[in-house]
């Protein structure tokens, strides 16, 4: 009799093929999930988790797992290679344009505030107060951004990917992605951005420190 399992579909929506090859193989072996777990050192309902795809291991439980099923770590992630590159690049992408987003914003209010305080100096505290918002608003998206569940998700298939072939770096998967290095130039770029405009706003918030203009 030939088992058949079909794709897991995780639960941000990714069909993959990663949960079936793990199911697949351990059965294979012989092996249940208890056991298995007991192997790569993790809980089974951490093993479950991966077979139903609401988990993805990180590189050192990947490694551990390939260990345990006596297989490369390619084998697991074979199926999933492209799938996974455009799970990187469409994420990697969506950063870039909210970086472009929170640089404009935050670039506008360092404006602003340097024209409110030279042309109503009488308004620049009520500036001060809204641009403060802003920026904290600004930052607390980016670092939401940074740790929502997608952002993990490509960060594991991105070190999968590299633990899957160790001569593989962030560069080439960028490449294979199709978008060269032009993600990694923007997002260098405005995060430059945004911290010149921090430490400008800085200066012009507290006049009185010369640490802005020191630091840049």
């Amino acid at each position: 009799m030939v088992l058949v399992v079909s794709p897991a579909r995780s639960s941000t929506g990714v069909s993959m093929e990663f949960g079936s090859t793990v199911a697949r193989l351990r059965e294979g072996r012989g092996l249940t999930q208890a056991k298995l777990a007991a192997k790569a050192g993790v809980s089974p309902e951490t093993v479950a988790a991966w077979e139903t795809g609401d988990e993805f291991p990180s590189q050192e439980q990947l490694l551990a797992l390939a260990v345990a099923l006596k297989v490369k770590i390619g084998r697991l992630v074979e199926k999933d290679e492209e799938l996974m590159l455009r799970v990187i690049d469409g994420t990697e992408t969506y950063e870039t344009a909210v970086m472009a987003l929170v640089s404009v914003v935050t670039a506008t209010c360092a404006v602003a505030l340097v024209a409110v305080s030279s042309t109503a100096p009488e308004s620049t505290q009520l500036a001060v107060r809204i641009t403060e918002a802003v920026v904290l608003i600004g930052l607390l998206v980016l670092l939401f951004m940074r740790r929502s569940p997608t952002a993990r998700r490509a960060k594991a298939f991105r070190d999968a990917l590299e633990a899957a072939d160790g001569s593989q770096t962030n560069f080439v998967l960028k490449r294979r992605a199709g978008r060269n290095t032009r993600n990694v130039v923007l997002q260098f770029v405005l995060g430059a951005v945004i911290a010149v405009t921090l430490i400008v706003l800085l200066g012009v918030i507290v006049p009185e420190s010369r640490l802005p203009w020191v630091m840049l």
